[in-house]
């Protein structure tokens, strides 16, 4: 597969900002939904993500198909959990938990400055093994599977001691209020033991902490640390060991960028609750209050695709520069093995599970909440997908040709061809299943809509602002990605 140099234009460079911001901010909204939501829902934004960075930049060598699905997974395994941090902005701490006799929660007054260094943190240990992935593939250093092996054990080893040691000095030092509130819950609900001594022997287990007041936050505070030293920690070893000072530099500006990403908007978040001490004379729109952990969400991807995008394109052009000719080199050597993870990894997982699992899961809302026939429509589904698509693909390309990738096409080509499929799938899928979710367009009264007052009425009330916010942002993303990939933005 011949390549030849195609220089990205001012033009397009701003129209991908642009694009990064609206896809990421797109695609994290849809992932907080159900179908979606936690590690496959990362997995979903950073397949699209990196699918619209190859379809800009993907005529290197470094950049094959086997990437696209390693980069994605490597995003949503380090995904975490801050259902207890991101209203700390706002200057309180929730208990999150009864405590004996009491049934309401407690809120503790915090220093707000608190809530935003835990946040930022938060967002910087999001990412840290996609970001250095991603790095890699603008590189010029040559990457091994030792090194892969070598980041992501520094990342795993150093978050591992950060648990059972200084995170617990650090967030006594953020935060000593978390600490204290932790130890009272702990006392109250007859655990005679320390935070730190808890969360240890316990193995930081959600679940264990979940019941007692103020735990589940410090585990949580604990692991947010921990994998923001695990990510900064990694990015130097990536500099120093494996002497790659453009990664190291490029991921941490990356982990940065989803640290501000994840922090700022949570000023919205906090805003929204009656429970704060910041900010106590403004007083928020009901059609953004209403919507105030979904607006959450888009502008978390928006911020964080839009300053990583601003990253990418003021990168120097040695680094983005398309190579002018080369063959087409397979991350795997191994000809079955070559095989066997396009088939399972690139194709049907990415474009069978992920989009089956999201489809499962939300169709069945509009009858019955089912937990197991959501888990079986998304069974039947992949296997549809395997035989009546994936398998045939394969087999063709892969086994009868000998093609290295699936297809005939080179993997920004791919990528140009896959990325609006598959997020015209989630968009479809968001918009038009999951019951009588706020953004189902099938649930819109519209009787009311089209009364007298009736647009009024739901657009002040909130109903409304999920679907004028995001089936615009939909249609952006469609309009703006066929121009910049057709060549249609050129100055």
């Amino acid at each position: 597969m011949k390549k030849n140099m195609l220089n990205i234009s001012l033009g397009k460079k701003f129209v991908a900002v642009v694009l990064g911001a609206l896809l990421v901010g797109f695609m994290w909204h849809v992932r907080g939904q159900h179908g979606f939501g936690a590690k496959w829902g990362m997995y979903s934004v950073a397949f699209a993500l990196t699918l619209f960075i190859y379809a800009l930049y993907g005529k290197r060598q470094k950049m094959n198909y086997e990437m696209i699905p390693l980069a994605a997974a490597f995003a949503a395994i380090t995904a975490g959990g801050w259902g207890t941090l991101n209203s700390q902005i706002g200057g309180v701490l929730s208990s999150n938990a009864y405590f004996p006799g009491e049934e309401v929660y407690r809120y503790t007054e915090i220093s707000s400055a608190s809530g935003w260094a835990i946040m930022v943190l938060l967002g910087f240990g999001w990412l840290p093994l996609f970001s250095i992935v991603l790095g890699s593939l603008f590189s010029k250093k040559k990457y091994e599977f030792k090194d892969y092996v070598i980041f992501v054990g520094v990342y795993y080893v150093v978050m591992l001691l950060c648990n059972l040691t200084i995170s617990h000095l650090i967030l006594d030092f953020i935060n000593p209020q978390a600490v204290e509130c932790c130890q009272e819950g702990l006392k109250a609900m007859g655990e005679d033991i320390s935070p730190m001594k808890a969360f240890i022997v316990n193995f930081g287990s959600a679940a264990w902490a979940k019941p007692i007041p103020y735990c589940r936050n410090y585990f949580q505070s604990i692991k947010v640390i921990s994998s923001a030293i695990g990510a900064l920690i990694s990015s130097v070893v990536v500099g120093v060991v494996l002497k790659d000072k453009f990664n190291a530099v490029f991921s941490t500006l990356s982990n940065l960028a989803c640290g501000i990403g994840i922090s700022v908007p949570s000023l919205l978040l906090a805003i929204s609750k009656e429970e704060r001490t910041v900010f106590t004379d403004i007083e928020l729109p009901q059609f953004i209050a209403y919507n105030a952990w979904e607006l959450w969400e888009y502008f978390t991807g928006f911020i964080f695709g839009l300053l990583l995008m601003v990253v990418i394109v003021c990168l120097p052009k040695k680094y983005t520069d398309s190579e002018e000719s080369f063959e087409y080199e397979s991350l795997i050597k191994n000809e079955k093995f070559r095989v066997f993870y396009n088939e399972i990894f690139t194709m049907l997982f990415s474009f069978g599970v992920i989009l089956s699992r999201a489809i499962g899961f939300r169709l069945p809302r509009a009858f019955i909440e089912d937990d197991a026939v959501e888990l079986v429509i998304t069974i039947v589904l992949s296997v549809i997908v395997y035989v009546a698509f994936v398998r045939k693909v394969i087999r063709k390309n892969m086994k009868e040709k000998k093609l290295p990738a699936p297809f005939d096409l080179s993997a920004q080509e791919f990528s140009k061809k896959a990325l609006p499929i598959f997020v015209g799938v989630c968009a479809l899928t968001y918009f038009f299943m999951g019951g009588q979710c706020s953004q189902n367009i099938l649930a819109v009264d519209y009787a009311t809509l089209f009364s007298q007052g009736g647009f009024y009425q739901l657009w002040s009330a909130g109903f409304l602002t999920d679907i004028a916010l995001m089936l615009p942002t939909f249609a952006l993303i469609i309009v703006l990605f066929k121009g910049i990939t057709k060549n249609k933005i050129t100055k």
